[in-house]
């Protein structure tokens, strides 16, 4: 039998195909700032929090837009503008995946960078809230992604040890974070996501439809 107790999910590239359009929106949120932030600055903090970005930001324009709460603002509007007219994008395959980790056995969490409130309308959005036992933001951790805080109160909440977890990530990031916080990691190789590092993963799958409990089975036997 497997030792993984519980399976936790990146969100944005992962479950939802939004890495694009993330970048779309907050190109047009800094356009209105007098900056075009190209994609290969951007794509660093691909799998962090909005603060990462802005850090990233400060180092490679020298602009400053910490704590600049209307900048968020007018990203929040974008971005509900752009939701609106296309919907959350579904990753292929991945309600199938979940029901059939669901009824193995799993605990099914999300342990994301992105905010809460999105977290939430994402998953009613897929229609696969009945499949998770928490949805976790890195709003509720001290660090973000790289750092392992995000995963690591996911376990704590879950009331699983850290190596009773494998992680799904599609950014260097989100790996970092999973492999620092003594977890499993499967990379998810999706090309949207911009040409993100997963060497530190164990395995490297193209698509949700290779994420199965035998896998899972396997990797805990090597």
């Amino acid at each position: 039998m497997s030792r993984i107790k519980a399976v936790l999910f990146d969100m944005d590239g992962v479950l939802i195909n939004t890495e694009p359009l993330h970048y779309r929106m907050w190109k047009e949120a800094f356009k209105g700032r007098g900056l075009d932030i190209d994609y290969d600055i951007y794509k660093h903090c691909i799998g962090a929090t909005d603060a990462y970005l802005m850090d990233l930001i400060l180092d490679h324009y020298g602009r400053d837009f910490r704590g600049d709460v209307r900048l968020s603002e007018e990203r929040a509007v974008i971005e509900k503008r752009m939701l609106k007219e296309e919907g959350f994008p579904e990753m292929s395959g991945v309600r199938e995946m979940l029901r059939t980790l669901h009824e193995t056995g799993f605990l099914l969490a999300v342990a994301s960078s992105s905010p809460l409130e999105r977290i939430n309308d994402a998953v009613d959005y897929i229609g696969a809230r009945q499949y998770f036992s928490l949805l976790n933001s890195a709003e509720n951790v001290a660090r973000s992604k790289p750092a392992p805080d995000i995963y690591l109160d996911t376990a704590q909440k879950l009331g699983v040890l850290p190596e009773e977890c494998i992680v799904l990530e599609d950014s260097e990031n989100g790996s970092i974070a999973a492999v620092s916080a003594g977890m499993i990691c499967v990379g998810l190789d999706n090309p949207d996501s911009g040409d993100q590092n997963l060497e530190r993963a164990a395995v490297i799958i193209a698509g949700l439809q290779e994420f199965t409990p035998e896998l899972i089975l396997n990797l805990t036997q090597e």
